[in-house]
């Protein structure tokens, strides 16, 4: 089995070029099941060859990188023609493509068994399937410990905590967090951790708890007017300038440069992170992000990326087979492996999980992750409204928007955008 690897890049007219950056000899007798997805080839390289492994030569599976920022348009473009890759690979708009009938149902499959119910969250409709996870995700804060014990630094339990532990660095001339806001979304993650916590989990006013986010997905309540005070206290973190406007010029690559080179105690991030930090020889753990009470903790997360079939595949059975294989020990151990930290929803994978994630060991076993956006998938192509929430959130950060001019725009795409 070969492995070869693509990459996808938009020119300056928004057309689409492809060019080969790694190739092997294919064999003859192989046929090519084609997926893409945003993973750079060196992440996704152990995948890919424990794909090949799997398969024994009968495939050729062929990979197409596309930059997360692109991925959407270009794969709803090729989708929209009744084109695109065999196995479609999406994450939070992966509902969106089975609403399209752009994905094969395969309810019923008996390598589906192997999975978590859990796991599906992201890849049924009701009592149909339409896909497999790969391995779940989450995000919390990264914190280099010598920089919190050279201070007199505690490892905050609550978000009043998490702010006086801001600070007591200020004070001190350290700066508290690294954000690169250019390109990243580590704020909206930072907010929606905070909403996690003090709104959707640990508020006796919200009884509700997450049927907030299916009301509000089919139109029956609104941000704002229900949100307002929770994102106001979560913006005393603008108010005090620790996520402020020059972060907006800043690349999320330069952010993380900065959390490793010592001139940030915190940084918003995940375990896709952790071997940067491990290679550079950090000190270093990770918190979940924080309520109120401190009490009940939520990481923010959920599924990755999801796979499943192009409903216009020329090659049914082979994405079937390719399908299959996707759902393999062997391949879901490639990912958790490549995600130091991630955990996955198949039996049989082993997760590693560190001694940098002993402060959130028993969240994760606790089922403790969750995200927002996943729940708004319900009744709406959730990556959209994620989309317009981080780009908005620039307008609170700068100052141009008030927390209810914030949420008022999120009202109105996500009226917008409703399927009904």
């Amino acid at each position: 089995m070969s492995r070869r690897i693509m990459r996808i890049v938009l020119g300056a007219a928004a057309a689409l070029t492809m060019t080969t950056v790694v190739g092997f000899p294919a064999m003859a007798e192989g046929k090519t099941i084609t997926f893409m997805c945003w993973y750079d080839e060196d992440d996704v390289a152990g995948v890919i060859d424990a794909l090949n492994e799997e398969l024994g030569g009968e495939y050729e599976v062929e990979y197409s990188y596309v930059a997360q920022s692109d991925f959407n348009n270009v794969l709803s473009t090729q989708l929209a023609a009744g084109e695109g890759p065999d196995i479609v690979a999406d994450g939070t708009n992966f509902p969106a493509r089975i609403k399209a009938g752009n994905i094969m149902e395969i309810t019923g499959e008996d390598f589906l068994e192997d999975f978590n119910e859990a796991g599906f969250a992201l890849c049924s409709d009701g009592d149909q399937i339409y896909g497999i996870p790969s391995y779940g995700w989450f995000s919390g804060i990264w914190y280099n410990k010598d920089i919190f014990e050279a201070n007199g630094v505690e490892v905050p339990v609550t978000f009043d905590e998490f702010v006086a532990v801001c600070d007591t660095f200020a004070q001190a001339g350290v700066q508290p967090m690294s954000f690169g806001l250019a390109d990243g979304d580590s704020a909206l993650h930072s907010v929606l951790g905070y909403l996690e916590n003090s709104f959707y989990h640990n508020n006796d006013a919200n009884p509700d708890g997450t049927d907030f986010d299916v009301k509000f997905a089919y139109g029956e309540t609104n941000m704002n007017g229900s949100l307002n005070d929770v994102v106001t206290k979560w913006s005393t973190l603008i108010d005090k300038g620790y996520i402020n406007a020059d972060m907006l010029g800043i690349s999320n690559d330069q952010a993380v440069a900065d959390f490793i080179a010592g001139n940030a105690a915190m940084l918003n991030g995940g375990p896709w992170q952790y071997t940067n930090f491990e290679d550079a020889g950090m000190n270093f753990g990770m918190m979940s992000h924080l309520s109120e009470s401190g009490e009940n903790k939520y990481m923010v997360g959920g599924p990755a990326v999801n796979f499943g079939i192009n409903a216009n595949t020329k090659d049914p059975e082979g994405a079937m087979k390719v399908l299959k294989a996707f759902g393999s020990v062997a391949v879901q151990q490639a990912f958790v492996d490549a995600n130091v930290g991630g955990f996955s929803y198949r039996s049989g994978v082993e997760a590693s999980m560190p001694e940098e994630y002993d402060g959130i060991k028993e969240i994760i076993d606790a089922g403790n992750i969750a995200c927002t956006w996943d729940r708004w998938s319900v009744n709406m192509p959730s990556q959209s409204l994620f989309d317009e929430a981080k780009a908005q959130l620039q307008g609170l950060i700068s100052g141009d928007y008030t927390v209810d001019d914030y949420l008022q725009t999120l009202d109105d795409m996500a009226a917008s955008i409703r399927y009904e």
